[in-house]
């Protein structure tokens, strides 16, 4: 059987708030006709069953004083963002081109920011790519106008776009990318390894809920906190949990003390899915109150949601990008205005106060899940995608 070599670039190294990518390259890898290298900026921990290179790019950590240097010496003339990203260009273009990679059939990119410091290698070693669009990528990066101007190039460079929600298809759209470039392909979890606690033994547990993710602004964990302020009110026995990391963590610690919630909030810090699931599945409800960073970083699909939901939780979240295809409003959960605490506590509230509809929730959440994000039909969604178009590429040239 002839494998396709496929070029698998990110500059992810398997982060627990990446684990939707290192799924994909497993599965990938796992897949007869298809020989996968694996090409990173960073140095990857785990061990692996594909080959991974770590190959410093534009975004190393290794360049980034320069970066600044030529960052603020464009200021001067007025092109800061435009030299920062013709020099990241040029640093990526010669550190793959030195790297002695062999001669792809067709290259898969994780993020839009890792693809526009890319796209010259592959137009010059006639290289189609298929880019994989995740969130900030095309939200708060957008400010950046030479980024803008490097997107538009990529619009027409590129042979396939990936999204995970048809929220994220249509910013693509209104950003100038013709809609037949762009695939809808949901992020893929697998369900079949998670046994939800029954709810007759959940029932018996005092009301708690969690929280999974990192604890950055457009997660809003602040506003979780004061909803959570509001249902201890009028449940006073209620329970929250936190899993994660992150720049506000410190900021969250003082308001769960200025709240008075200490004796009611347990923040477990980074814990991969081995260590989560079990957690989670000890839980009444999953909460996540998102938001619109005021920088525009917006979430993509909310992988921890669809991940809550198999184990039979009903979602309270926000209205925001992909979550309102991820969770069925008055079906699988309840979802509200960003920033509007109030309305969340109130939902919180009713599903404690009323424990068979959030049974009857959690369980029509993990159908819509397993519907949704079948890992399989991902696979083969994608594999169509690199095959088709790496053939039809070929017929072209």
């Amino acid at each position: 059987m002839m494998k396709v070599k496929l070029g698998y670039f990110t500059h992810s190294n398997f982060a627990p708030s990446e684990t939707f990518i290192y799924d994909l390259v497993k599965s990938l890898n796992s897949e007869e006709d298809i020989d996968l290298t694996y090409i990173t900026g960073k140095k990857v921990p785990l061990k692996t069953d594909f080959e991974v290179k770590s190959i410093t790019t534009g975004y190393s950590e290794k360049y980034l004083n320069w970066t600044f240097i030529i960052y603020k010496i464009g200021q001067m003339f007025g092109k800061g963002y435009q030299m920062k990203m013709q020099f990241q260009k040029l640093v990526a273009f010669r550190s793959i081109k030195n790297s002695k990679l062999p001669q792809f059939d067709i290259a898969y990119v994780d993020y839009a920011t890792s693809a526009v410091l890319l796209m010259d290698y592959f137009e010059v070693n006639k290289i189609p790519f298929i880019v994989h669009v995740h969130g900030y990528d095309i939200t708060s990066c957008l400010k950046d106008t030479a980024y803008i101007k490097e997107v538009k190039k990529l619009f027409k460079k590129a042979t396939a776009f990936i999204v995970a929600s048809h929220y994220m298809k249509r910013r693509l759209i209104l950003l100038g990318c013709e809609e037949k470039k762009i695939n809808v392909i949901r992020l893929g979890v697998e369900y079949k390894s998670i046994v939800p606690k029954s709810w007759t033994d959940r029932k018996k547990q005092v009301p708690s809920i969690i929280f999974l993710g990192r604890l950055t602004e457009k997660k809003h964990p602040v506003a979780l906190l004061y909803a959570f302020k509001i249902v201890k009110e009028k449940i006073p026995e209620a329970q929250l949990s936190i899993i994660g990391d992150g720049p506000l963590k410190n900021e969250v610690q003082q308001i769960i003390k200025d709240l008075g919630l200490i004796q009611s909030v347990k923040m477990y810090g980074v814990l991969n899915r081995t260590e989560s699931f079990p957690i989670l599945n000890n839980h009444w409800l999953y909460v996540q109150h998102s938001v619109t960073a005021i920088s525009g970083d917006t979430e993509g699909f909310a992988i921890s949601l669809a991940e809550a939901a198999l184990h039979e939780l009903p979602v309270v979240s926000t209205i925001h990008n992909g979550i309102v295809e991820n969770v069925i409003d008055g079906k699988t959960g309840f979802l509200v205005p960003e920033y509007d605490y109030e309305t969340m506590a109130e939902k919180i509230i009713y599903l404690i106060q009323h424990p068979d509809i959030a049974e009857q929730m959690g369980k029509a959440g993990r159908e819509h899940i397993m519907k949704l994000c079948e890992p399989g039909k991902r696979i083969k969604e994608i594999k169509y995608l690199l095959i088709d178009k790496y053939s039809s590429n070929k017929t072209m040239n």
